[in-house]
């Protein structure tokens, strides 16, 4: 490794000081989209118990954020300080029993990203000290840091600019933010959440293309926010079709989503019909891939397209943000 100067060194902590106070900014508003996920899914009938909430699954969320405001970036100047921030995380990591509580494991939750902020902040607190020409610096970024599919020295972040306050701050803590609301929910309906069939019902629509939709959209989900429909034709006549209807839950215990919880995750009804453009997912995504299985959807095809069509109802199951968590 090329020796830096002291200028490049000072440059370098500079990057890493205004790091650190964006991971301070940001980490008040994730605790608080935490407390909103908490009683958005509090809400529900019946709370069960959390009891496979992963606290340590903190760490992966934290990288995914981190990544999501590089990816954000059009400066390639911002990189190499997220770097650094991504390497300081895969180095944390907690291990503690978890309680089997609602209350106790969102609480256990909490306490380990406590813990994480505190031990980033004071990580990056000590590679910025001065002492000996900047020895914990050096010593920690001895080596190249591999981030995103591209390596970094500790030159690149000498010769970068981290932003501090303005536009380009902005732009990185709210993609950050965005990412971490996004694998927050992933992670928690996947760990605490099951599914439920309910049962069959039989709807008959007007003779036209796009009637199951319509009714989907316009008396369904109206009043079933929290629910994934699918359907299946049985029956004709000059005038109308007939359908079966399936309808899914997937909140805990196996109950539907609060209308709290709904607001918050679904942009559509029916695929690719846009109800709320402030929502984070598509619907069909989260009941498809916010599991530790495969969910086998019995009874009906997926909605959309204009037509109820099997093609459609084959997806790719990755369990979203966290694959590494599928049961095989």
């Amino acid at each position: 490794m090329t020796e830096l100067t002291k200028d490049e060194l000072e440059a370098a902590a500079a990057n890493l000081s205004r790091l650190r106070v964006w991971v301070k900014d940001l980490y008040p508003l994730c605790l608080e989209y935490e407390e909103a996920v908490f009683h958005a899914l509090g809400s529900t009938k019946e709370n069960g118990d959390w009891r496979n909430f992963l606290a340590n699954i903190m760490i992966d969320v934290a990288i995914g954020l981190t990544s999501a405001a590089a990816l954000a970036s059009l400066n390639p100047e911002f990189i190499p300080a997220l770097a650094c921030l991504s390497a300081a995380l895969h180095d944390w990591g907690i291990g503690k029993d978890k309680p089997n509580s609602l209350n106790g494991e969102f609480a256990d939750f909490e306490f380990g990203h406590g813990q994480m902020q505190l031990e980033i902040e004071q990580k990056l607190s000590s590679l910025v000290d001065p002492t000996s020409g900047y020895s914990n610096l050096k010593a920690a970024w001895k080596d190249s840091i591999a981030f995103n599919g591209t390596t970094y020295t500790i030159g690149d972040l000498a010769t970068s600019h981290f932003p501090g306050l303005g536009d380009a701050y902005n732009q990185l803590q709210s993609a950050a933010l965005t990412s971490f609301k996004k694998s927050l929910w992933n992670l928690v309906i996947m760990k605490t959440c099951s599914y439920y069939k309910n049962w069959e019902d039989v709807v008959t629509t007007p003779k036209h293309m796009g009637a199951i939709e319509e009714y989907a959209q316009k008396a369904f989900y109206p009043a079933n926010k929290g629910l994934y429909l699918r359907a299946r034709y049985i029956d004709t006549s000059s005038t109308t079709n007939s359908y079966a209807l399936a309808f899914w839950n997937l909140g805990i215990g196996g109950y539907a989503f609060p209308d709290e919880a709904s607001k918050i995750l679904f942009k559509d009804d029916t695929p690719g019909h846009i109800i709320n453009p402030d929502g984070l997912f598509n619907r069909s995504y989260v009941f498809q891939q916010f599991s530790t299985r495969k969910p086998v959807f019995h009874g009906g095809h997926e909605l959309g397209h204009g037509t109820l069509n099997d093609e459609f109802d084959e997806f790719d199951f990755t369990g979203g943000m966290f694959p590494k968590l599928i049961e095989m």
